[in-house]
C-alpha cells in the first residue's frame, strides 16, 4: 500500500537543521521526545542512532508541553504530518523538519484479506493508496 518513514524536527541553532537530509548515524548522542507508544519504529530508531537518548511521553498533551518549551528534537512521520499533534507541536517556528534519508528508515505496509472477502476489502484498500503520502 505504502511506505512509512521518520523525519526529525531540529532546532534552528543545531547545525543539522541546516542539512537537507541527514541519517541516523548523524543524529547519534543526541536526545530526542518520543511518543511512547511507536510500535516498531521504537526499536528501529534505538538500534540505529549511536548513542541517543530516547524521553519516552506517554501523554501527547505533555508531549506538545514539553517539545514548546525545550530545544529537543523529536521524530515525525510522513502519516503523522497532517495530525493535530504534531502540527501543534511544530507551530513555534523554533524548529526545522528535516527528512532521514537512511535505508533503514521505513516501514513498508500491506493490505491482505481473504478471498471471500475481496469485494468488500479491495475497494476500501484503494482508496487508502489514493490518500496515502507519497513523499
Amino acid at each position: 500500500m505504502g511506505l512509512e518513514y521518520l523525519g526529525v524536527e531540529i532546532g534552528k541553532s543545531n547545525p543539522l537543521s541546516k542539512k537537507t537530509s541527514v541519517t541516523f548515524d548523524d543524529l547519534a548522542g543526541m536526545s530526542f521526545l518520543v511518543v511512547q507508544d511507536t510500535g516498531p519504529w521504537q526499536a528501529i530508531v534505538e538500534s540505529n542512532i549511536p548513542d541517543a537518548a530516547f524521553l519516552y511521553q506517554a501523554d501527547l498533551d505533555a508531549m506538545s508541553e514539553i517539545s514548546r518549551n525545550s530545544k529537543f528534537p523529536y521524530f515525525f512521520s510522513n502519516l503523522s504530518l497532517v495530525s493535530s499533534a504534531t502540527i501543534e507541536r511544530s507551530d513555534d517556528g523554533g524548529r526545522v523538519a528535516v527528512p532521514i534519508d537512511d535505508p533503514r528508515n521505513r516501514l513498508e505496509f500491506y493490505g491482505s484479506y481473504l478471498k471471500s472477502n475481496r469485494k468488500l476489502v479491495q475497494p476500501l484498500l484503494k482508496e487508502i493508496n489514493k490518500i496515502w503520502p507519497q513523499n
